[in-house]
């Protein structure tokens, strides 16, 4: 079996936390780490939230959280930190082995073509979607400025391709809601205990969520789970 990355994100010169006090008693988030002091580390992180970057300290709580096996906490702090830009290969290896221990059925492993096409799209960065955007511009400026294109109405339609991927991006994507179930969650038929209870989210399971009414969210994906559940329950990112 794969092991989680051991290795304490502030070992980088840029993520070293500094003293805040001048008490040689009071420890780091590194030194309480490399004790295996893990519920200090943690508690230290939550109390020095400020002195990191929100990728740099979710990864390092989702680090922590892992060592407690505490996978569901660790997974949605992984995603966190990753949707907040920090990606690279310790952060995405540890998201993967913690959903691997999970073996949940949620969106990210769904057979459902909607599911993966949503599921793909918001695992490319948004930068990606811009840098698409231009390419696609400079290639119609091109065919414009040689002639291969002249016709209004193929231009107009090429400019509606140009600007499609930053318009989902920005007006779609970097709208939706995510959530990760931090215990099992109970699936309701309406926005109250009241309604039925149909299924389970299971403790783990990354969703996405649609309207929001009275505390409660509906589940837009995955499909499969399509639902009312309490958002008290949920870690919202």
């Amino acid at each position: 079996m794969k092991n989680i990355n051991t290795i304490a994100a502030t070992k980088s010169p840029q993520l070293i936390q500094r003293k805040v006090s001048n008490d040689p008693k009071i420890m780091t988030f590194e030194e309480l780490y490399l004790k295996k002091d893990f519920k200090g580390a943690a508690q230290n992180l939550l109390q020095n939230k400020q002195q990191f970057s929100s990728g740099i300290f979710h990864y390092n709580l989702g680090t922590v959280y892992a060592k407690l096996s505490d996978y569901p906490a660790a997974r949605f702090h992984f995603e966190k930190a990753i949707k907040d830009g920090y990606i690279n290969s310790a952060s995405l290896n540890n998201l993967g082995y913690v959903k691997s221990v999970i073996e949940v059925d949620d969106i990210s492993t769904s057979t459902s073509i909607p599911d993966q096409f949503i599921n793909t799209s918001l695992s490319i960065p948004s930068a990606a979607y811009l840098s698409a955007s231009l390419i696609f511009l400079l290639i119609t400026l091109l065919l414009i400025k040689t002639k291969k294109v002249t016709k209004k109405i193929t231009i107009f339609i090429l400019l509606i391709f140009i600007f499609s991927p930053i318009c989902y991006s920005h007006f779609y994507l970097e709208n939706i809601n995510y959530a990760v179930a931090f215990k099992d969650v109970p699936i309701y038929e309406g926005p109250s205990k009241i309604f039925t209870e149909k299924g389970k989210v299971r403790a783990g399971s990354k969703i996405i969520l649609g309207e929001f009414k009275d505390g409660w969210f509906s589940i837009k994906f995955p499909i499969s789970l399509a639902g009312w559940v309490n958002k008290d329950q949920l870690g919202l990112y």
